[in-house]
């Protein structure tokens, strides 16, 4: 039990040095821990070559003195076999002396086969007798406590010992000459570490920049996109689809546009067609190149997507505030309606009393104008009352061209004379499909009446529709004055209206039946040029 507390206690004493420098290294950036990481392991890398180079050059240079040593101790015991037998004290005397000037060896003795010294490098050892034993004269090496190393060599005539040489080298001083020898090898390896120490700095200095600027970048577009705008993010390395396959499929949705695989129209038909996936195809890869690359790109894609989902959260809440205040209109429209309609027929009725039973011109004229007026804010209430309680959809099978067709011959009479053109062009492939033909009717007047109103004399309007994948598409089309910028996205508001003696009602109606129909509308016009509407409403084949 004490073991384990004091290996916990241990453990977390070690563990402080570390935290604390964990902590040091999460004050830096990480460029400059990347810097600082390339830059240890290069230093380190450095150090460790040099370390083992000079390490392997001092053994090397020493494993050599050693072996041209016991040469050189060779070829000397065969020299001094002549002396040893004739005795010549000057001649075994200059053989040790020679002998001694090799860097590292202290001293050299030999003796006769009776241990006598007869020659050493100190003189004053002549004569003196060492020990014989088994080990006298034999090959032998040994190092005492004074790192002197004592190498033995006997000599020898045939079968017959003469004597022995023995050589003392000191290691301390053979280290100081080998480390004498490299020192060049020393001075040219801190030289060359030094060159590459400044290449590891710089080298260092811009992997870590080149590791850590897209980063920098995808930082920038991450705070671009917490205030809401969705920024893609930088990259240098994009190439195009066309380019790089020479693709002349022009049909593509995303046919010479960069980063295709944003797009989700062109992802499917990349699926379809080419059987192949966006992260599959080389012009990806070789557009991200590496991890950080895809990263981007990843963070790129989730942009793309964010936005459109905010997109579309903002359209459904702008249709929702529409949609509320659409019912809280028609509410009041439809109790002003029920109040007003009664006083309305009170006075319609008594107008025509007077009118039956009164003469007189002026008489006569006040009370038509005051019919006439009363049957127009009649119908206007009666339009007030069929916005605010819309009749359901009775969806039956039919021809929308043939519905058009219907409509167009109710108002030719009226365009002709106010010699307005108007042409029709119609697809004859669409298809009968589901809908309410009472209420695509209502909403074809609508729009003619609309571009009755916004054209003059000569002006052209056209009726086209066209079958566009699941949708039929009816588009009017004038060449009046057009519609203001300023009030575009207004028109479709109940009761918002330009002229003099409308309700304001005409355009919201289109809205609510096309609404109904699960289709859309768009509008697209400019002053003094025309006004294009277009009606998208879905191809229901079944109920």
């Amino acid at each position: 039990m004490r073991e384990n507390l004091n290996y916990l206690k241990n453990m977390l004493i070690f563990k402080d040095p570390l935290s604390s420098f964990y902590k040091l290294l999460r004050r830096f950036s990480i460029r400059n821990r990347l810097f600082l990481s390339f830059l240890f392991i290069i230093i380190l890398l450095i150090f460790s070559v040099n370390f083992l180079i000079i390490n392997y050059q001092k053994k090397s240079l020493k494993k050599q003195y050693y072996q041209g040593l016991k040469h050189n101790l060779e070829i000397f015991s065969l020299e001094l076999v002549d002396g040893l037998i004739f005795f010549d004290p000057l001649k075994l005397d200059e053989k040790v002396n020679s002998l001694k000037t090799t860097p590292g060896i202290v001293y050299v003795m030999v003796i006769d086969k009776k241990g006598k010294i007869v020659a050493h490098s100190n003189a004053s050892q002549l004569g003196n007798f060492i020990p014989i034993n088994s080990f006298t004269f034999r090959n032998w090496e040994i190092v005492d406590s004074n790192k002197i190393r004592h190498i033995n060599l006997p000599v020898f005539k045939e079968d017959f010992y003469l004597g022995a040489v023995r050589v003392g080298v000191s290691e301390v001083e053979l280290e100081e000459f080998i480390n004498q020898s490299i020192k060049t090898l020393k001075n040219y390896m801190i030289f060359i570490s030094g060159i590459f120490l400044v290449i590891a700095l710089i080298v260092s200095y811009f992997i870590s920049i080149t590791l850590t600027q897209p980063l920098a970048k995808l930082k920038e577009s991450i705070k671009k996109a917490q205030i809401n705008e969705f920024e893609l993010c930088e990259n240098e390395n994009l190439i195009l689809c066309k380019d790089f396959y020479k693709c002349q499929e022009t049909q593509c949705p995303a046919y010479g546009k960069t980063r295709c695989w944003l797009y989700e129209t062109s992802r499917k038909w990349c699926k379809e067609v080419l059987q192949k996936d966006c992260e599959d195809c080389y012009v990806y890869k070789y557009s991200c190149k590496d991890e950080l690359g895809y990263v981007i790109e990843s963070f790129n894609k989730m942009m793309v997507d964010l936005k459109f989902y905010m997109e579309e959260l903002h359209r459904a809440t702008q249709e929702k505030i529409k949609l509320e205040k659409i019912s809280a209109v028609s509410e009041m429209a439809m109790v002003v309606a029920h109040e007003i309609k009664n006083p309305l027929n009170s006075i319609k009725a008594a107008c025509s009393y007077l009118k039956a039973n009164f003469k007189g011109k002026v008489f006569q004229e006040f009370l038509s104008i005051i019919d006439r007026e009363t049957q127009r804010l009649n119908e206007l209430i009666t339009s007030f009352l069929t916005y605010a309680r819309p009749i359901s959809l009775k969806l039956e099978k039919a021809n929308i061209n043939t519905i058009i067709k219907d409509v167009i011959n109710l108002m030719k009479t009226e365009f002709e004379e106010e010699e307005k053109i108007i042409e029709m062009n119609l697809d004859q492939s669409i298809p009968e499909f589901y809908f309410d033909p009472s209420q695509i009717k209502q909403m074809i007047l609508n729009l003619l009446v609309n571009a009755e109103d916004a054209t003059k004399e000569g002006d052209k309007i056209w009726v086209i529709t066209q079958k566009e994948g699941d949708f039929v598409v009816i588009s009017v089309k004038d060449t009046g004055e057009g519609i203001p910028e300023e009030i575009l996205d207004k028109i479709f508001e109940p009761f918002f209206t330009t002229k003099v003696t409308g309700s304001g009602l005409g355009l919201a109606c289109v809205e609510r039946i096309v609404r109904e129909h699960g289709g859309k509308i768009t509008v697209f016009s400019k002053k003094g040029e025309g006004t294009e509407f277009k009606v998208f409403l879905p191809i229901k084949y079944e109920l």
